[in-house]
């Protein structure tokens, strides 16, 4: 698609693509547009790979239709035309793959015809009919993994750590419009705002390019003229926490018998979310997602003790107090047990953690009913 408002400069750059790619034996299609408002109900009906976008323009510039053009067709080529060079930081931020100075330059033009080549050929690939995407799993309890079901994930290959922080931050926030200024003032707020905005265009292009090399069917896309990003996920692509949650919730709805299913999902997640690093915007969620698993768990603690199955049961509330230590009644329903199964040096390594935990921690001494029930222990060993 070539877009200009000039005619002269839509028909000359028109005959110089196609000499150049008559001798390639390279079969293309052109259309030509003279009003920037018509590109995008163009582009719905012929679907091109690539653009030409002269950047003066009336109503629309360039960088305006580059921007509604990337939202609906995340993979499109832009190459931008202008007689001015200093659009150039501007062009590039809007992840064009070129930007040619007029009067237009054939070896220049030549260069660039070469480059929509070598990127439209995988596109080709990957748009073919049923050649549907395997189905992802994305691991998100300690960090960002991305595996198929049953085989073991692997770390995405980020380029730098900003790319994977705001990826985390995208997807916690997936299906919701992230305004810009939101993002810059969270991950880039030592930076002036021009140069803030450069990095970010260069960290949602990098972004894109690992989720492309995962084959993941994930898209991020510019909406309002390019104020905020939305990440969605497609039907291919399920998320740890959220499958796991959505689980937890349809075997509540099954009880008694889902107890077993909420057994077996508690011993496959951790109550964790992003845990291997310190994003302080996580914060809310990674709470959340503990006091979720938390009020799992004891719901099935109290189930087994019901049930008289006080090993299970102990072997629970050892995890419980691993992720909440200060919870005074179950400090004493794990001092309790170990004494009933007979466990009595357990009695007393525990207690001596508890201990050290509400010292150290807290700068408290350990509350008066654990220490009463330990008092009349000894009194009776």
């Amino acid at each position: 698609m070539l877009v200009d408002d000039e005619r002269l400069a839509l028909v000359q750059l028109e005959k110089a693509l196609r000499s150049i790619a008559e001798p390639l034996l390279e079969a293309i299609e052109i259309v030509t547009l003279q009003n920037p408002v018509e590109v995008l109900e163009m582009a719905e009906r012929f679907k091109p790979q690539a653009a030409f976008l002269d950047i003066h323009m009336p109503e629309l510039s360039g960088l305006q239709v580059a921007e509604q053009l990337q939202e609906r067709f995340p993979h499109i080529s832009i190459v931008f035309l202008t007689a001015y060079d200093h659009y150039a930081i501007k062009a590039f931020e809007l992840n064009a793959i070129d930007y040619l100075l007029k009067p237009l330059v054939q070896q220049r033009l030549e260069k660039s015809f070469q480059r929509l080549l070598l990127r439209a050929r995988p596109l080709q690939e990957m748009d073919r009919p049923d050649t549907g995407r395997q189905p992802k799993v994305l691991f998100n309890s300690r960090t960002i993994l991305v595996g198929k079901p049953g085989q073991s994930p692997e770390l995405p290959k980020w380029r730098t750590n900003k790319a994977q922080e705001l990826f985390a931050y995208l997807l916690m926030r997936r299906g919701e419009a992230v305004h810009k200024s939101t993002i810059l003032e969270l991950m880039l707020p030592e930076l002036d705002k021009k140069k803030a905005m450069t990095q970010l265009y260069t960290v949602i292009y990098q972004i894109r390019q690992c989720l492309q090399a995962l084959d993941l069917d994930i898209t991020i896309s510019n909406v309002s003229i390019q104020e905020s990003y939305i990440l969605r996920l497609g039907e291919s692509v399920t998320v740890e926490t959220e499958e796991w949650e959505r689980q937890i919730e349809q075997a509540r709805e099954n009880l008694p018998a889902g107890y077993d299913t909420i057994a077996e999902l508690l011993a496959e997640h951790d109550g964790g979310y992003l845990r291997d690093h310190d994003y302080l915007w996580a914060e809310h969620e990674r709470e959340r997602i503990r006091q979720l698993w938390l009020g799992q768990a004891r719901l099935l603690a109290s189930h087994l003790k019901e049930q008289g199955r006080l090993e299970e049961q102990l072997r629970l509330l050892e995890r419980i107090q691993g992720l909440d230590p200060f919870h005074e009644a179950e400090g004493l329903a794990i001092l309790t047990l170990y004494d009933r199964l007979g466990q009595y040096d357990r009695v007393l390594f525990y207690y001596n953690y508890l201990e050290t935990v509400f010292r150290e921690e807290l700068d408290l001494p350990i509350p008066a009913s654990v220490a009463a029930w330990m008092e009349q222990w000894r009194t009776r060993q």
